[in-house]
């Protein structure tokens, strides 16, 4: 039982060994039940405990109250300011049970190395927060851009398909306007080539009023009317019979211009009246009167006309156009010309001996050619100016749509 008090002093020198021992005035420590004030205090009915000989904390630990004494000052002695504060240890109990129970003696503090990777930690989400941050704008970016460009391409698209839409309205009224002075032209031509070829009572001739008409017409369709156009909504053979049509319409008032010139001029109108007489005369059908002479076989020319006689085609020929006397002759279908051959006479191709039958008949048909040409030519330009029509139509009838 004499052994029993000693445990505590062991425990006492061991936290003292330790430096762990908290002071009991430390500021804002409560001083546990049962335990005695420290040195000084004036807590009523508390034991003060014997002064302590002096604890020195080992090397590095600093003692509770966070003061070291500096070199030179002794570091023993009870009432020095850097005395190590002696821990309490409470008064041995008479009760023979007190043994076993356990020490209220306050424990060494608990000291905790803590590593604080707060601030790493941080720096790391802060790191990974901005590249994702970067990440989802540039995300935005990407996509801002797609959406721009595809709103841009969208109404770069509406303005293409306006503009074409404009054109071609553009451009199908003035093939429409066009159209009139074609039409115009045609009419023209084809009473000029209906006096040219000449019909019963009416000789062939040239029809100065109506060329005079077709000097006065402007060409309709020049190449700005089409040039720089948006054929965003155009069909490709579209295009290709608006090129056409330009080219068609060139084509045709060269030919009014050639045909202008060769009317023009008094000497130039003289020469054409003769050469449409002698054309007359060689409208006339004409034949060859076959006869032999010394073994070979020779043709007279004239005129021919064919009646019918018992339903027989006779031929009356004339030695001239103004003789009113004729010879009844029968048309050579392959007879033997051997035997009488003037009694037969051979019909003659007056066109393709136009040549032949004089210069200003010559002159006269090449007039003639020069119209029938230029009236097939303005045939074919009416004929693409209606497919032009009905083409440039649909385009004209599109909508244009809202673009900002």
């Amino acid at each position: 039982m004499a052994d029993k008090p000693k445990k505590p002093r062991k425990i006492k020198d061991l936290k003292a060994r330790l430096g762990r021992t908290i002071a009991p005035n430390t500021p804002g420590a409560e001083m546990p039940e049962g335990v005695p004030a420290p040195a000084g205090a004036s807590s009523p009915g508390v034991v003060k405990p014997p002064p302590s000989k002096g604890v020195v904390p080992p090397k590095g630990v600093v003692p509770p109250g966070g003061v070291v004494a500096p070199a030179g000052v002794s570091k023993a002695g009870p009432s020095g300011p850097f005395a190590a504060p002696k821990p309490s240890v409470p008064a041995p109990s008479n009760d023979p049970f007190a043994a076993s129970a356990p020490s209220v003696a306050p424990g060494p503090r608990e000291v905790r190395l803590v590593l604080d990777d707060s601030a790493v930690d941080d720096s790391e989400v802060g790191r990974k927060k901005k590249g994702r941050t970067l990440m989802l704008l540039a995300m935005g970016l990407v996509l801002g851009v797609l959406l721009g460009f595809g709103t841009g391409s969208v109404m770069n698209d509406r303005k293409t398909h306006n503009a074409a839409v404009r054109d071609g309205k553009d451009l199908y009224e003035s093939v429409r306007e066009a159209s009139t002075k074609v039409e115009e032209a045609q009419r023209l031509v084809t009473a000029t080539a209906t006096a040219a070829v000449g019909s019963a009572g009416h000789p062939p001739s040239v029809d100065y009023a109506s060329i005079e008409a077709l000097r006065a017409l402007q060409k309709p369709f020049s190449a700005d009317v089409f040039s720089r156009r948006n054929y965003f909504l155009f069909e490709p053979a579209t295009v290709d019979q608006l090129f056409s049509y330009y080219s068609s319409i060139n084509e045709a008032w060269e030919e009014i211009e050639a045909i202008v010139n060769m009317t023009t001029g008094e000497d130039r109108r003289t020469q054409l009246n003769e050469a449409a007489e002698a054309q007359a005369d060689a409208s006339a059908l004409l034949g060859c009167i076959p006869a032999i002479e010394e073994d070979r076989l020779l043709c007279s020319l004239g005129f021919v006309d064919i009646e019918e006689v018992d339903g027989a085609p006779v031929a009356k020929v004339r030695p001239t156009r103004r003789s009113r006397r004729g010879v009844q002759k029968a048309v050579y279908s392959g007879q033997d010309l051997n035997d009488e051959p003037d009694q037969y006479v051979i019909l003659i191709n007056n066109q393709a001996s136009a040549g032949v039958l004089g210069e200003q008949a010559s002159l006269f048909a090449q007039y003639a050619r020069n119209i029938g040409q230029l009236k097939v030519h303005l045939d074919h330009v009416t004929e693409l100016q209606g497919q032009l029509e009905s083409a440039l139509g649909q385009v004209a009838a599109n909508e244009e749509l809202v673009a900002f």
